[in-house]
This record gives structure tokens, sequence and C-alpha cells, in this order.
């Protein structure tokens, strides 16, 4: 008896500093419950759960959980957040070097080429600076696909924006939009679908074509343009603090589970794009353009004078366009 009172005194010890070494991270992210990211996000913290035996606890939390989407910074300082899943143009009035980083608009010519800037250019490591300003760190990006436009008017280039009543967020994409001609209103999601059924607005800048779907955009929108006038960048990031208690070990392991989320939704948001085009097609009347290699070129120059602009703003701002501008010279852009 004494012996098993001491074996169970000891595995209840145990278990006792297993428990007391798991880091619990509740975070937060950019969209529903619903949403394909949402449960990407939740696959992955489980995985990461069961692969650090524990010691890693993600309690994912939809958006607006906790807080609007361009406050979850100030959440994490503030303790009532741990980590974010988000997209950093969010916070492009907080930090124009944030609104850069997270909207490369016409730039790349997919979010897959951009994403190499990450990879090989230095962005990684320039963002992961960034964050550090704000006691965060970014584990790492997720990949986003490109954003079509829903219309319902058709629009088949640049000079097609002009006058153009649209809803827009704010931001780089609106200072694009606002340079080629269109007229922007800030408005919801699902005022902006009622002011496109109605004729109130011709047209809405939200997000890739599964999602415009979902939310009932083609509802009388019969057009959707790839203009590439933003290319959104998402991220996972997490106060430092929290960060710098994991073992180097479970870093690594947080790292590897956030970069096989982001290249799992290379696949899964591509085939939702897919299938979303599809249906708009086949049930909904949708036809589909995309702007040609001129329009392209266009708005490409475009974005560079939005670059320089916002590159203005601060020190941090400029070196991330000095860095995208230096990357696309490598790789024949410029």
């Amino acid at each position: 008896m004494v012996l098993k009172s001491a074996l169970l005194g000891a595995a209840a010890f145990s278990m006792s500093v297993a428990a007391a070494q798991a880091t619990e991270f509740k975070m937060q992210t950019f969209l529903g419950a619903n949403a394909s990211t949402t449960k990407a996000f939740e696959a992955m913290a489980a995985q990461l759960k069961e692969d650090t035996g524990g010691e890693v606890s993600i309690t994912v939390l939809p958006g607006k959980a906790v807080v609007g989407a361009g406050e979850t910074i100030d959440a994490i300082q503030n303790g009532l957040l741990d980590g974010q899943y988000t997209a950093p143009s969010y916070f492009a009035g907080k930090d124009a070097a944030l609104g850069v980083l997270g909207d490369t608009l016409a730039a790349y010519p997919d979010s897959v080429t951009r994403d190499r800037w990450f990879t090989e250019g230095g962005g990684l490591e320039l963002a992961r600076a960034l964050y550090g300003k704000y006691d965060l760190y970014l584990v790492c990006p997720v990949h986003w696909p490109s954003e079509q436009i829903p219309s319902t008017v058709e629009i088949k280039s640049v000079e097609g924006l002009e006058g153009l009543k649209m809803r827009a967020p704010g931001g780089l994409a609106s200072d694009l939009l606002s340079r080629a001609g269109a007229s922007l209103v800030t408005m919801g999601v699902g005022e902006s679908v009622t002011a496109m059924e109605t004729g109130v607005l011709d047209a809405t800048d939200l997000a890739n074509v599964a999602l415009n779907v979902a939310l009932g955009m083609h509802n009388q929108a019969k057009y959707s343009v790839l203009a590439r006038h933003s290319m959104a960048v998402t991220e996972m990031s997490v106060s430092m603090d929290k960060w710098n208690s994991l073992s180097s070990e479970n870093q690594g392991k947080f790292e590897e589970a956030c970069n096989a989320m982001s290249a799992a939704l290379v696949k899964t948001l591509t085939a939702e794009d897919a299938a979303a085009e599809a249906k708009a097609k086949s049930e909904m009347g949708v036809t589909f353009i995309a702007f040609g290699d001129e329009d392209a070129a266009k708005f490409r120059k475009m974005t560079t004078e939005v670059w320089n602009d916002w590159g203005a703003k601060s020190a941090d701002a400029q070196a991330v366009v000095d860095s995208h501008k230096a990357f696309m010279t490598s790789i024949g852009l410029n």
C-alpha cells in the first residue's frame, strides 16, 4: 500500500509538472466560426497540441469574439488575447508600415509569387522586426488568395473603374482604386450587398471568389473582375512574452504547424474558389473578367505611386517598400 501510494503520488506530481509547463494561447481569427480559414486554424491547434504533448494549447476564437478586427493588437498588449490570425492591413491606421505590409496591391501577378518575398526576399525578417515593436512575434505569413471585384457593370480595364461607385475598406487598396477614378464609400458587408441590389453601388472591394459568393455579393452583381487591385497578406502572431516562454523545440513545432496550415490553405482555398466560380457561372449567370497584361502593368505602375506615398509616412514603411521593389527587380517584375 505504501509503495502504491508513493507511485500514485509520483504520478500526480509528474502530471502537475506537465500541466504547469503547458502554455495556453487565446487567439482570435479575422473571419467567422464557419470560415475555412478558422476551421484550418482549429485543426492546426489540435495537431500542435498533440505534437507538443499538450505543452502548447491554442483556444481559437472566431472574428469579433473578443474585439473587432482592428483592435486585436491592442487586445494582445492588454492581455485580453495572446495572439491573432489576421491581416496587417487592419492596422493601416495605426502604422503605415503595417498597411504597406498588409496589401501588395497589383505589384505581383499572384499571391504565391508575392509570398516568395517572405521566404526569398527577406520579407519575413523585416516583418518580424516590425511586429517586435508591438511586442509580437510573427509566427508565419498565411496564404490568402487573390481577390476579385463583384460588379453590376462590366469592367474590362483600369479605365473602366473611372466614376464607378464602389464600397472599399480604406487603406492602400482604396488609395489605388481612387487613383483609378473610382468613387469610394465605406460601409459594412451586409449593407454593400443591399446597396448593389438597389443600385446605390456598382461594385465592391471585398475578398476572393468563394467568400464573395458565400456572402451574397453576386445576388445582383453579374460580373467578377480579377483586377489584381488587392493582394492581402494574412499572418499568425502571438505575444512575445508567451512566445519566449516556449521551449525552442516547441517554437519550432509552432512555426512548422503554421507553415503547414498555410500550405494546406493554398489547396483548400484554390479548390473553393474554383468551385465557387463554377457555381457562379452556371447557377448565377456571373461573367468572369481578368485584366490583361497592359492593364496589369498600369496597375503595377500605380501601385508604385501608392507605395511611394505610403513609404514617405515612416522609415519602417519605406523599408518595406524598398524591400519589395528590390525583390521585384530580382525576379524581373520591374
